[in-house]
């Protein structure tokens, strides 16, 4: 004679106990908490919030145990918020005018709800330009790295929010910008940072970052002349030496174009006189894109003869 199969004759009784068990208990009322999202509605147009609102109320709740599960897993159950023609900061008391403010299910009471007072702070909207700052975390391949600057397009976004939330921000941080082993130009589209926007709204929500990398190399510049700006007529100025050499570093494509007239090299008359030690350092300029490591010598002795 065949076995017979009481699996299916066990799971139903487990489930028929459980089912039993459930609607005997859940018959009865229980007290729980639970925390209610607060739900803000109406905001008029010409104000803005000052700190973030408050997200939920805890409520001590009593009830059938059927109605309190219900309410528990539900998501229908929330604390409005309702600021139609409100123009300034309000201050609820949580308790007041529950019917209105708390929609829960009928069978429902509500013992006790925290915190007792809820503030929300408005204030006058205003909008503003505000640069965005690239966020950027980056490694490159050796013997790589960036060249120039980093390019945001748009520089700007405009924010709109309270006022005095507006005016203290200066710039507006995109989302991080990962990239690893890098050895050639970058060009990404990236979100805006989102940290604050409960409370103020961007005229866009992305921008594209870019910045060139290329292969690092180093050029030398000898002979550079060096000037002294500023000289009376009745003084002369002798430099000792008279040019210095310098070694530049850059991207390979940005240092091909660079000689020695893309430098200025000037020592300022009035530096000169300043000085005790007999030796002064000529300010360099040259392309902003590439960089002086080396400068020989770094400083030069100088004679000032009386010409009259």
């Amino acid at each position: 004679m065949e076995k017979l199969n009481r699996t299916p004759v066990i799971i139903a009784s487990v489930i028929f106990a459980i089912g039993l068990w459930l609607t005997v208990n859940l018959g009865f009322n229980y007290t729980t908490t639970k925390d209610i999202p607060i739900e803000i509605q109406n905001l008029p147009g010409e104000v803005g919030f000052r700190e973030i609102p408050p997200e939920y109320v805890h409520a001590r709740i009593h009830g059938e145990g059927w109605k309190l599960l219900g309410m528990k897993i539900g998501g229908d159950t929330k604390y409005v918020i309702d600021l139609e023609n409100k123009r300034s900061s309000i201050t609820l008391q949580t308790s007041e005018d529950l019917s209105n403010r708390l929609h829960i299910p009928g069978g429902i009471e509500i013992n006790e709800i925290s915190p007792t007072e809820l503030t929300v702070k408005l204030e006058p909207i205003t909008e503003k330009h505000i640069p965005i700052e690239p966020v950027v975390d980056i490694t490159f391949r050796n013997g790589f790295d960036r060249v120039g600057p980093v390019v945001v397009n748009p520089e700007s976004v405009i924010v709109r929010g309270a006022v005095s939330v507006v005016r203290a921000i200066d710039s507006w941080k995109t989302e991080p910008i990962i990239v690893r082993d890098v050895r050639e130009p970058v060009q990404k589209t990236v979100y805006l940072s989102d940290s604050l926007s409960q409370i103020l709204s961007l005229n866009r929500r992305d921008c594209k970052v870019q910045f060139d990398v290329q292969w690092i190399a180093e050029k030398k510049i000898n002979g550079l002349p060096v000037e002294v700006e500023g000289i009376p007529a009745n003084r002369e100025v002798i430099l000792i030496p008279p040019r210095i050499d310098i070694i530049i570093r850059g991207g390979i494509n940005q240092l091909a174009p660079v000689d020695i007239d893309s430098f200025t090299a000037q020592i300022d008359y009035r530096d000169i006189l300043a000085d005790t030690s007999g030796t002064v350092t000529p300010q360099i300029e040259g392309p902003k894109n590439v960089r002086i490591v080396q400068r020989t010598p770094e400083q030069l002795h100088y004679v000032i003869r009386r010409t009259q």
